[in-house]
């Protein structure tokens, strides 16, 4: 398969002219420096030289002069380190008065409101969806291992409710229950005034707005002074007021337009346009040195970075490792799970928790699940494969289990535990233990609290008792066999993982005694946006470099202050826990390779190395590797005519212009750009661009390899056991978010204790899955 036509959303910039200058130099101060940008922002550069620890100034308009008494000639030619600055200050010049500004760096500007992308003859001016454009000065690096300065330009779009608080209630629109904003003055008076959200209203008297879960000071604010926040949640409910009748089909109608800009063609001649603008506009880094805007970086052009294809991952079967596929799902078929020879009990005991008026239905769905629906085929006229024609027992070699039925009269909290206790009861009595139980639940369950939610209260007495749960809708239950099927592979797939059983592992190669893959995530806690109580549970799982699974861990609950100390000591007791169980010697090589959710703070992963190298370990080695979802990096494949090609209709195809999955831009030693989830994963027409993910290496990492580190975070996106598609993140952060997610509702539930999963053989299972 070919890596495609790619092009990069980066284009080249080059000074051109007379780069000799003079610029102004005094010694650092934190109070002087704001003083001097606050004054002269407008017509100077004024930077931080924190290696020199020095002020420095640079003229960036005509007739200006250094500030400082002291002088000092540079060559900008040279000075590479304040490229980016002076892009971004040539940046602001240029769209100064005739964008609004609202982020200086990276510059970020809104549309003009001409390009509204919410029509409705009733609808006020002040309700806006706009596209916004951000500018992001970045050095990449080419095959050839050369610099490429230049810059990044992303396109999104912005929801914006702009009307004050009193001309909503003056349109019978009250914000009671709604977090609002007030605007402060920009830094730099050529910006829009910053936003800044101060609390929700609880109450409205006179022409005050009464504040509660509020930033400190702001117990009240003038309705005519604050505005909404203008996220998605708002602002549909706002314009569902403003259009009681026509509100959900104006708000489809923009969500379409929405998504034909974000799609490639779209976003792609949004951007184009925006890059030809700006070499027209003839902007200069300094008075008579020209900031040169070259094409965008397309693959074969000179500066392009190393480009290739990832490999599927071959998925192992057996642990001879004779038995190999890289399609999980004809895998487990074909061969069967990895553990298939160890794996006990073969004969499972199941308890079905169910309300007694879906009993029937419920007995149907079981008898599926189990025995699988071989009379269902893909493909024209029937005739192609059948996705669960073997069923749950077949496909994981186990035998005809025990099941019994407990029901519910009703979708009550109450109901269920009830039906949950008689299971629990009758187990005990009988001197045996439930191994697994599957519960039906229903989508109303959604919008219940935690503590009135029977999910959560199910799963939280099961998991006490050590029984895997899953769960399953009524809804997806009456779902249509073709469409049954696929739930059928899903949930056969996560329920033998939840056991304990393994389905596959990775192909490793190993070049080392040891390695670990190590998740690091994080949950916070807190009663609301502004509580002082806010708590922070870390949260790691680890895998070996098979993508065996070993454990996840958490912290206790604890305040950020002693957040990196919690998780230093959490750590340090997993991977003892793992040595001991493999047997590592203090002179094995080891290799630890740790996936981060955010950007790890120096402090931390010194206190990780620290703690580590504590441990009587001789020889090891660290990779510290912040995976980022959030980024202005884009690929466009010009190749790529979009998915199914059979579609006549372009407009319906998926993923036009996208990249495929695997597709991997090393953007320097520290950088790479790795696509999880490509044109092909996307559901439908309307998702949009897939997007690539940026790995980070810390500059503490002692492993550096980028190559390899970019390798195995895409192999742990296809060595998932929760579906039998790739997921959009490796497992490694997935799984901690998955965690983070259970945790929240469960901690809701009266007596529920981490400690029911966290020091049991069932934590040492994905029962998050």
């Amino acid at each position: 398969m070919s890596i495609g036509d790619l092009r990069l959303n980066f284009t080249p910039v080059r000074l051109v002219g007379e780069t000799v200058i003079n610029t102004g130099y005094r010694p650092y101060d934190a109070e002087l420096l704001r003083e001097l940008r606050s004054e002269f922002g407008t017509t100077h550069v004024i930077k931080w030289d924190r290696q020199e620890d020095l002020i420095v100034d640079i003229p960036v308009v005509a007739d200006a002069e250094p500030l400082s008494d002291k002088v000092t000639e540079i060559d900008l030619s040279e000075t590479w380190w304040h490229w980016s600055a002076l892009l971004n200050a040539a940046l602001l010049r240029v769209f100064h008065e005739q964008r609004d500004i609202i982020n200086d760096y990276p510059v970020e500007i809104l549309g003009n409101t001409q390009g509204n992308l919410i029509r409705h003859d009733d609808l006020p001016e002040w309700v806006r969806v706009l596209p916004s454009l951000e500018f992001t000065p970045r050095t990449i690096f080419g095959a050839d291992s050369k610099p490429n300065f230049g810059m990044v330009c992303d396109a999104r779009t912005r929801y914006q409710l702009r009307a004050t608080c009193d001309t909503l209630l003056e349109q019978e629109v009250s914000p009671i229950g709604r977090y609002v904003m007030v605007e402060e003055p920009a830094r730099d008076p050529r910006m829009a005034p910053r936003t800044l959200t101060v609390g929700r209203v609880k109450a409205i008297e006179g022409g005050q707005l009464i504040l509660e879960d509020h930033r400190e000071g702001y117990d009240s604010v003038a309705a005519s002074a604050a505005r909404l926040t203008g996220n998605r949640a708002d602002f549909d409910w706002c314009v569902k007021k403003l259009l009681p009748s026509a509100g959900n089909s104006v708000l489809n109608a923009t969500r379409s337009r929405m998504s034909n800009l974000n799609k490639g063609p779209g976003r792609f001649n949004l951007l184009d346009r925006t890059i030809e603008f700006l070499k027209s506009s003839e902007m200069e880094a300094v008075p008579g040195v020209s900031l040169e805007i070259g094409d965008w970086l397309s693959t074969g052009d000179d500066g392009f970075p190393e480009a290739e294809l990832i490999e599927k991952p071959s998925l192992v079967f057996d642990p001879a490792g004779t038995r190999n596929d890289h399609w999980n799902e004809r895998g487990i078929k074909t061969n069967g799970p990895y553990d298939q020879r160890t794996f006990s009990p073969k004969k499972l005991n199941i308890a079905v928790i169910c309300q007694s008026k879906y009993e029937g239905q419920v007995d149907g769905f079981m008898a599926k699940f189990l025995d699988g629906m071989p009379d269902v085929r893909m493909g024209q006229g029937g005739n192609g494969r059948a996705p669960y024609e073997d069923g749950f027992l077949r496909r994981f070699k186990l035998e005809r289990p025990n099941v019994q039925t407990f029901t519910s009269q009703s979708a009550s909290l109450a109901g269920y535990e009830t039906a949950c206790e008689e299971a629990l009861r009758q187990a005990a009595d009988g001197g045996f233990k439930w191994d697994l139980s599957v519960v039906q639940i229903e989508e109303a369950f959604k919008t219940l609290p935690g503590a009135e939610n029977p999910y959560f209260a199910t799963k939280a007495m099961l998991l006490r008792n050590h029984v895997a749960v899953q769960n399953i809708r009524i809804e997806t239950m009456r779902d249509p066999d073709k469409n049954l099927v696929f739930t059928m592979n899903q949930m056969s797939l996560a329920t033998y993982a939840k056991l304990g059983g393994r389905p596959w592992l990775l192909s490793a190669q190993q070049s080392v005694a040891h390695e670990l893959v190590i998740g690091l995530g994080s949950h916070t806690e807190q009663s609301g946006r502004f509580s002082e109580r806010t708590r922070h549970v870390g949260i790691t799982t680890v895998f070996s470099s098979d993508g065996g699974y070993h454990l996840s861990e958490r912290t206790g609950v604890v305040p950020f202050e002693e957040y990196a100390d919690e998780l230093t000591e959490t750590l340090k007791r997993t991977i003892e826990r793992v040595r001991e169980e493999d047997n590592w010697k203090s002179s094995d090589r080891v290799r630890l390779i740790f996936h981060v959710f955010k950007p790890l703070k120096d402090v931390e992963a010194k206190a990780i190395k620290d703690a580590v190298e504590g441990m009587d370990l001789e020889n090891v080695v660290y990779a510290f590797v912040h995976i980022a979802p959030f980024h202005p990096f884009l690929i466009f494949d010009r190749a790529q005519e979009g998915l199914p090609k059979y579609q006549q209709d372009q407009s319906r195809r998926k993923g036009i212009m996208g990249p495929s999955r695997g597709v991997h831009l090393k953007l320097g030693d520290h950088d790479s750009l790795v696509v999880f989830a490509g044109a092909s994963e996307l559901k439908k027409a309307s998702d949009g661009l897939p997007r690539a993910c940026l790995l980070k290496l810390h500059d503490d990492s002692t492993f550096r390899d980028m190559t390899y580190l970019a390798r195995q975070a895409f192999d742990f996106t296809a060595h998932t056991w929760r579906i039998m598609s790739p997921e959009p993140f490796p497992i490694t952060i997935k799984y901690s978010d998955l965690i983070a997610q259970r945790l929240t509702g469960l901690k809701q539930v009266d007596g529920w204790d981490d400690d029911a999963i966290r020091f049991r053989d069932i934590g040492r299972t994905p029962w998050f899955l």
